[in-house]
């Protein structure tokens, strides 16, 4: 495998000879067994902090909120957190949002509690469920927050007023569905956090992270943590909601609902998000694997990238937000046969870029020195010119069903037509021919992992489909 330049920006893979055969990456394959997954344990691994370790409390007047602090907190610490804390509350009631189930007084009352706590770092908050809320019907539970003390007598910043929104966010989204999987809180947590207390600290990095590692699941992420997967929150507002930030998401929470059976150590997740992303679109007459390889082409027009035709307000993202791509080659080295340097997991994406101007530009414009594991980008342009038919035969291996596109980028970096293929079932092979190439900075190749390619098990990216490797072969 060769290393990529530009900071992670362009990372080359195999380079495989063009005279490889045919089959190219295909394999015998092991198709997985499937079952029913699980979710969260029933009984929490964050553990509410004993009395006695934070004796002092403020509570609000007006909502359903109390603030726990341990000796020797200052004053203004505590009614930072707890004004924090009003204000992210009386933010998701005005979404509309349901509140966190009353926890039955076991932080001396009924109302949400978050509790500060010196070892805590600021963007980690400790969040928390309790056992399962009796009479609900189904799996729902009351949670609570743990996050960091505040230093000194100044402001937190935007740390405190994230960390908090974050908690309640997963408070209201265990009430809808205790037995979801830590990836999806994290999504709907990140995502909902970062509508009603926006902080940029947090946000660049968690983005930063996820567009460097496009290749891992939307489901990847750590609950506690920021996680980039909140883009795809965002794209699912803009693409199918009504206007109310955050409410596609946690509305698939809510009708993913299930009732775990008494004495399970672990919630049944089955149904879950993605189950109830599948059915929702298919009442629109559309289908999950063409939603994700659209959220997958949004992706590599975000931060400098960002067209203005995508998602909206992610130019502000910049750098954090340029999406790493595998491959950058110039057309004058083909035909090339290469590959990516890791495998892409179920829901990630894989992107490569060919030049078309000779100039070693990736889809932002922005030139490059050269291409990783190329031979550069000088000599191409004067062949170049004469480009406008470019042939792309791609390989994966078996048991994955991968969906594919070719998106035309013009000299401003914008998306001026795609053409879209792959995603048969039973087939581990697809190719397109793109034509009318005048006048185009280049070609973006966008792959996206859907799943296993059997037909009879319904799409879920959380069964073990194992991360599948692919080749691609450009010709002119």
């Amino acid at each position: 495998m060769l290393a990529g330049e530009d900071a992670g920006q362009v990372e080359g893979g195999a380079d495989v000879d063009a005279g490889v055969r045919d089959a190219g990456v295909r394999g015998a394959g092991v198709r997985e067994e499937r079952g029913p997954q699980e979710g969260l344990p029933v009984f929490s691994e964050v553990r509410r902090p004993e009395p006695t370790q934070v004796p002092f409390r403020a509570c609000s007047t007006a909502l359903p909120l109390c603030v726990h602090a341990p000796n020797g907190t200052p004053g203004e610490a505590l009614g930072e957190a707890l004004t924090r804390s009003e204000e992210a509350m009386r933010a998701y009631d005005a979404l509309g949002l349901p509140r966190p189930l009353p926890d039955d007084d076991r932080g001396g009352g009924p109302a949400f509690d978050v509790y500060l706590a010196p070892e805590v770092a600021p963007f980690a908050p400790r969040v928390g469920h309790d056992g399962p809320a009796l009479g609900e019907g189904h799996d729902g539970a009351s949670g609570f927050g743990v996050v960091a003390l505040p230093r000194g007598r100044k402001s937190s910043g935007c740390a405190l007023g994230s960390d908090v929104a974050y908690a309640l966010a997963h408070g209201i989204a265990v009430r809808l569905d205790a037995g979801a999987a830590a990836g999806e809180l994290a999504m709907v947590s990140s995502h909902l956090s970062s509508v009603v207390a926006p902080c940029p600290e947090a946000e660049l990095v968690a983005v930063a992270s996820f567009q460097r590692a496009p290749e891992r699941s939307l489901l990847g992420g750590t609950l506690g943590l920021r996680d980039g997967s909140l883009l795809f929150g965002r794209y699912l507002d803009e693409a199918y909601g009504i206007g109310a930030p955050g409410a596609v998401l946690l509305g698939l929470v809510a009708i993913a609902w299930q009732q775990t059976p008494a004495g399970a150590l672990h919630f049944r997740n089955e149904p879950d998000v993605f189950d109830a992303l599948r059915a929702s679109l298919q009442s629109l007459e559309r289908h999950v694997e063409g939603t994700l390889l659209d959220f997958a082409v949004a992706r590599a027009f975000m931060g400098s990238r960002s067209d203005g035709r995508h998602l909206s307000d992610v130019a502000w993202l910049g750098e954090a937000g340029r999406v790493r791509l595998d491959w950058s080659i110039p057309v004058g080295t083909l035909p090339r046969r290469v590959a990516p340097a890791r495998p892409v997991a179920p829901t990630g994406a894989t992107y490569l870029w060919l030049d078309l101007g000779g100039q070693g530009s990736d889809p932002g414009g922005n030139a490059r020195a050269g291409s990783a594991g190329s031979a550069g980008s000088a000599g191409s342009a004067g062949s170049a010119g004469s480009t406008d038919e470019v042939t792309v035969v791609v390989d994966w291996e078996v048991p994955a069903l991968f969906r594919w596109a070719l998106v035309k980028v013009d000299a401003r970096g914008a998306e001026v037509g795609r053409a879209e293929f792959g995603g048969v079932y039973g087939e581990a092979r697809a190719q397109r021919t793109v034509v009318g190439l005048s006048g185009l900075s280049g070609l973006l190749l966008v792959g996206v992992h859907v799943g296993s390619d059997d037909r009879s098990l319904p799409f879920d990216p959380e069964h073990p489909t194992a991360a599948r490797g692919y080749t691609a072969w450009f010709s002119r």
